[in-house]
């Protein structure tokens, strides 16, 4: 009894993944809701299912040996009804699985374990994606009413909310509270909502070119323009994003807003024929099976050259990065898209990263240009970074700059390209489109 997998299955698996509970030792809380759901529908047993990819695997059961006469923590998907709920994402009644063709060839309901009846709930995880059910499980033919499967959702609902403590707990002990969100998972679904209903907007902050003023780049920034509160900057729900997972498909949508708004003005607009987007990348999306496949579709649907796209890493992004971030960057850089190297000072392991991941891009910390003219030790210690990254042959961008005598500056250092609101706030895209319509042409 092979199922239909979930819509959006890489993903699920990679949400389920990250709550780090599969293959653990059972939790007694887990098993007092399995207890609870047993108990409040008078069923022989019950269990919690977490669907992988090959398997089901049970994070808590009551009952359940006696039920099928051998203790067991996991089956094949082949007999999981478990796996059909993650599929259609909708509670599942099976009043009697004898007359359901379905589920009659089941081994479970012909063999010697007699599954006569079953009723499960989706146990939906912090990103709007189903990771398992809350089921139960009789000997007997039974017929839930509604009011029994209003407490078999709300029990699913008390398992996600105690899978997602338990996942925040795991996650470098970060707590619910120390993100600064006191309901999580309700957040979560709201942030989710909000990437399916494409709130998530991208505004640009020019990249200019120091000698000509010339606009020659432009960084794709994440806003949320929520229904109830505004316009959110990143700080208001990125680390929501990072922490549940989030971040994987707000990252695809951001880069393919990006790479197509810029590839339509590249073709639309005279000023606009050179310019390049940069993109932050989070360490959660490095290491992201597929994430070299996301940059190559978001590259062949929107048109733009891959030289033109650049993928900014933090030292955030790449510390603990494993082999597969190493992988994953070099298959990246092999289709010609450059890696800018952000934030660059301001981490311990700064020039570690500058060895290992050979970035074409440094991008000085604002922190470092905000101090220029502040005292000779602060000038020496900026000017040695921009060094640096030039003698390295990293083509060297400085953020923040906020006054012409700081741009001087790093002109008479040599640096070419900067961005700050000395030249242009980050803005939206229609603003930033009337500006490059008045543009002149880059001369060839």
């Amino acid at each position: 009894m092979l199922h239909a997998r979930h819509r959006r299955e890489a993903e699920r698996l990679a949400s389920l993944r990250s709550y780090r509970v599969i293959d653990t030792a059972p939790d007694p809380a887990l098993n007092a809701l399995a207890s609870a759901a047993a108990l409040a529908l008078g069923a022989q047993a019950a269990v919690i299912g977490l669907v992988e990819q090959d398997r089901q695997w049970f994070a808590a059961q009551h009952g359940l040996d006696d039920f099928l006469g051998y203790h067991i923590r996991q089956t094949s998907l082949e007999v999981s009804f478990c796996a059909y709920i993650v599929a259609t994402e909708q509670v599942l009644v099976v009043p009697d699985t004898r007359a359901d063709t379905r589920f009659c060839d089941n081994v479970l309901v012909t063999g010697p374990e007699d599954l006569r009846a079953y009723a499960g709930a989706p146990i939906i995880g912090r990103d709007g994606l189903t990771l398992g059910a809350l089921c139960v499980l009789d000997h007997r033919t039974r017929h839930h009413d509604e009011s029994a499967l209003t407490v078999l959702r709300d029990l699913a609902g008390a398992a996600a909310e105690l899978l997602e403590l338990r996942r925040l707990d795991a996650a470098a002990g970060l707590s619910s509270r120390a993100l600064g969100f006191p309901d999580p998972l309700t957040e979560s679904h709201r942030l989710r909502a909000g990437i399916d209903a494409d709130e998530l907007v991208v505004h640009y902050q020019p990249v200019v070119d120091l000698p000509s003023g010339r606009w020659v780049g432009l960084e794709a920034l994440v806003r949320w323009d929520h229904p109830h509160r505004g316009l959110l900057p990143p700080s208001a729900f990125l680390p929501l994003a990072e922490a549940s997972g989030l971040i994987l498909p707000l990252g695809r949508d951001v880069l393919r807003q990006a790479c197509q708004q810029v590839a339509r003005w590249r073709r639309e607009i005279p000023a606009a024929a050179d310019l390049h987007v940069a993109v932050n990348v989070s360490g959660r999306q490095l290491s992201e099976g597929r994430f070299p496949e996301v940059v190559a579709e978001a590259l062949t649907i929107s048109g733009l050259p891959p030289d033109a796209l650049v993928l900014e890493l933090t030292e955030t992004s790449l510390a603990g990065s494993s082999a597969d971030i190493d992988i994953a960057l070099q298959r990246i850089r092999a289709t010609g898209v450059p890696l800018a190297l952000d934030d660059f000072g301001t981490g311990y392991a700064s020039f570690n990263y500058l060895q290992r991941f050979h970035p074409d891009i440094v991008k000085i910390d604002r922190c470092f240009v905000d101090a220029l003219g502040r005292s000779t030790r602060d000038d020496l210690l900026t000017r040695s970074l921009v060094s640096l990254g030039q003698q390295l042959g990293c083509d060297v961008v400085a953020e923040g700059v906020e006054n012409r005598q700081q741009a001087r500056t790093l002109t008479t250092w040599g640096v070419r390209n900067a961005q700050g609101h000395l030249f242009c706030t980050p803005s939206s895209a229609a603003h930033l489109q009337e500006q490059l319509r008045t543009a002149p042409a880059p001369r060839n």
